[in-house]
């Protein structure tokens, strides 16, 4: 591996600038709990009280510090919880694939863990939005409301990444190609190339599997029952990604045109534009994003929250 080494870290990087730019490793001590979900540890971490409680879950590359801003503002309305999917921030590593069905039953057994009852509202950025839908459609009754954060629909997902982008940055096949021995063979050392791009091993480990994992993610949810009634808010970015050019400008309007589609597929749905953000929404405009889960909150609230008993925690 080690004479791709450079244009295999050119690859990566280029890849979390497009999908979600700046994702960290946290070093420190982990402000909230870790629970084992079947041979692996989860990091979450809750702020607030009240129902129902908000769970959200981070894009591609990167950890729970990035809803930092969104979370301290959420929470002084309800209970708010951040968590670190397998391999990312305080969490361990966790076993392949790392599909979004795979990473939705991770996070039902850590919320039942660390006794967390439903209801929930779902926010998902980036790809955490594919994992925060699977779950809503595996776990309807445990769900309230959804909120997508610049996620892409299985569409986006297939013909611009997997299609327009890996064209563009891996022209002949070498990134795709390494995939299955970057994942599967332990001999393979990964340190080299995370500290390339600042990373740890087990971090890139779990980039590189969600990558190798997003066209299953993607079948995942095309088979998924349909929830046309779950209140749903759809975020997208309004400044641009992508750089000037056709093909940049391609992507962008297909990027919208998408976003504008998977909104459409819910009955109470809200589209919104963050005007003053690129890909990272969370960061940016985290106020933006609290405002608009809060009258989910309040809707639930309204509604009342029924008989939960039968998840009670033992």
């Amino acid at each position: 591996m080690s004479k791709h080494l450079n244009l295999l870290a050119a690859s990566i990087a280029l890849i979390l600038l497009i999908v979600v730019p700046g994702g960290t490793m946290a070093a420190e001590r982990p402000p909230g709990i870790r629970l084992d979900v079947g041979g692996h540890k989860l990091h979450i971490h809750c702020l607030g009280k009240g129902r129902p409680t908000v769970i959200l879950d981070a894009g591609l590359g990167g950890s729970s510090k990035d809803w930092s801003r969104v979370q301290a503002a959420l929470a002084q309305t309800t209970q708010t919880c951040v968590y670190d999917r397998a391999g990312y921030g305080w969490s361990d590593s966790g076993p392949l694939p790392r599909t979004s069905g795979r990473i939705a039953a991770e996070l039902h057994t850590l919320l039942e863990r660390a006794a967390i009852l439903p209801p929930y509202i779902l926010a998902g950025h980036s790809f955490g939005g594919y994992n925060m839908r699977l779950y809503a459609s595996r776990y309807p009754q445990e769900v309230a409301g959804l909120v997508l954060v610049d996620t892409p629909n299985e569409g986006q997902m297939n013909s611009i990444f997997r299609g327009q982008i890996m064209r563009e940055i891996d022209p002949q096949g070498l990134l795709q190609s390494l995939w299955p021995e970057l994942l599967t063979d332990v001999a393979v050392d990964l340190e080299p190339l995370a500290y390339l791009l600042g990373l740890q091993g087990k971090t890139l480990r779990a980039i590189l599997g969600e990558l190798a994992a997003f066209e299953k993610s993607g079948a995942e949810l095309r088979t998924a029952p349909s929830q046309p009634d779950l209140p749903l808010v759809v975020i997208m970015h309004g400044k641009r990604v992508l750089p000037e050019g056709t093909f940049g400008d391609r992507v962008e309007q297909q990027w919208v045109e998408l976003q504008r589609e998977l909104a459409a597929r819910y009955r109470n749905s809200r589209f919104l534009i963050a005007k003053d953000s690129a890909h990272m929404i969370p960061v940016d405009q985290p106020e933006l994003v609290a405002g608009a889960i809060r009258p989910l909150v309040e809707a639930r609230r309204r509604q009342g929250f029924g008989d939960f008993s039968e998840y009670t925690r033992r």
